[in-house]
């Protein structure tokens, strides 16, 4: 057979032999309930001289940690900064602030507050969350303290509800889940998703300003058994609960609100009581969320709040205390940290620290003065990327396994940037690529960013 002839036949049969190999390929596709199916797609092309590829089938259901690292990479800087605070706003309906902050910010989340007017009827409330939630880029953290005696955000709307000290009073673990999983059935019913509850501070300090009725009382087994079972309750009506407020607000004798307490315990002493309730419920796995305070204690850091040292969010909570959920800062205008700090330096502070998520920015200006300083620490190698990254990745997981953002929004999340908004029977062909690129093995050197 001559050479001709011989190539001839070698490039017919390298483009059957191609169209066999594409036919074995597989990738992500939608059924439209949601489920993820296998289906055939073309996967390379086979020229003359080249070496057939090797088909790797792409069938598994990408993980909820495989989605929200995806959906990272896609973020823009601002974009990812947007969803490490959570804002308060003034009124009952969503206007051009909160417009702003929502759809061009893109914020992680809301708090709703009784006192900024955000709370008139449960219509309302139901409503506005439902708005809310319309216009948002990534589904948002609608969150608020629904605690019980007196701090009620929705008392307007519920009436009163007993005080932790009373549930602690009573006893028994069950009262303790009765309230966690009653509570979590309100909120969801008026569209809320985050609880800052349960406190778990130590309460030793009988004269404490700012915890009177607030704590299940002052012996560390107790607390821990009623956060838990508080907690429990939460997650089983489908609500993110919140340990507070880490390391241990008990023996305080200054209302953070007003200015910063000191405690100059030392760390074993704190082992034995204020760390109980989270080392316990941390080595349960059962935490998604701890909060912070604002305290002075040198034994930690001699310089440094508490909710701005990363002695305390880094190294005691997540490296000591293993903690691998959702860090937040409790709100950055509180008189403890607002008395020495502006909003922008203990935003920053905060991050540097460790923490995910921020509570402070009050409107629009607050919110955009925050995620300006936030942005600028980055491009100046102030705040490392990575750890902006890691930051979104754990906050962005949080919204998954809640339901919050759900899969189907999550995989049309992964499209290329600027197409974002295709159509859901689209978007698991840009998810496959995202998600095969994710499992390929990376350099060691890779690994460690």
């Amino acid at each position: 057979m001559r050479k001709n002839q011989r190539y001839c036949v070698l490039v017919l049969l390298l483009f059957l032999l191609s169209g066999n190999a594409c036919s074995a390929g597989t990738s992500i596709s939608s059924t439209g309930s949601g489920q993820i199916t296998p289906t055939t797609r073309v996967t390379a092309t086979v020229r003359p001289g080249q070496t057939l590829p090797t088909v790797v089938p792409s069938t598994a259901t990408p993980t909820i940690d495989e989605l929200a690292r995806g959906i990272v990479r896609n973020l823009t800087l601002d974009q990812k900064l947007g969803q490490m605070i959570i804002v308060e706003f003034y009124g009952a309906t969503y206007n051009a602030d909160l417009q702003q902050m929502i759809e061009k910010s893109q914020i992680s989340g809301v708090l709703i507050e009784n006192n900024n007017g955000n709370v008139e009827s449960s219509t309302q409330l139901t409503t506005l969350n439902a708005t809310l939630q319309a216009h948002a880029h990534i589904p948002l953290f609608i969150s608020t303290d629904f605690e019980g005696g007196y701090v009620n955000e929705l008392r307007r709307i519920t009436g009163e509800r007993p005080s932790e000290a009373a549930i602690g009073a009573s006893g028994s673990t069950q009262y303790a889940y009765d309230q966690g999983l009653a509570a979590a059935h309100t909120l969801t019913a008026l569209g809320l998703n985050v609880n800052f509850m349960p406190i778990v501070d130590v309460l030793t300090n009988p004269n404490n300003p700012g915890l009177p009725q607030r704590t299940f009382g002052s012996d560390p087994t107790l607390v821990t058994n009623m956060g838990r079972a508080y907690l429990k309750g939460l997650t089983d009506g489908g609500v993110i609960g919140c340990l507070k407020h880490f390391p241990g607000l008990g023996a305080a004798s200054v209302d953070p609100h007003r200015s910063l307490p000191t405690d100059n315990r030392s760390l074993s002493q704190l082992a034995s009581i204020d760390l109980v309730p989270y080392r316990t419920l941390i080595s349960e796995g059962i935490v998604p969320m701890v909060m912070t305070t604002h305290l002075l204690n040198p034994q930690l850091d001699p310089r440094l709040p508490t909710s701005l040292s990363p002695a305390v969010v880094t190294d005691l909570l997540r490296n000591r205390l293993h903690f691998e959920g959702v860090t937040i800062s409790d709100t950055l205008w509180m008189g403890g940290i607002s008395n020495t700090y502006s909003l922008a330096q203990a935003a920053v502070l905060a991050v540097k620290a460790g923490e995910d998520l921020l509570l402070g920015p009050r409107g629009l200006s607050e919110t955009r003065s925050t995620l300006a300083a936030l942005k600028q620490a980055v491009l100046t190698g102030e705040l490392p990327a990575s750890q902006i990254n890691a930051a979104v990745e754990r906050i962005l997981t949080l919204k998954l396994r809640y339901g919050i953002l759900s899969q189907t929004r999550a995989l049309q999340l992964l499209a290329p940037p600027g197409n974002d908004q295709a159509p859901t029977a689209r978007a698991p062909f840009y998810a496959s690529e995202v998600i095969a690129d994710l499992r390929r093995p990376r350099p060691l050197w890779q690994r460690a960013a």
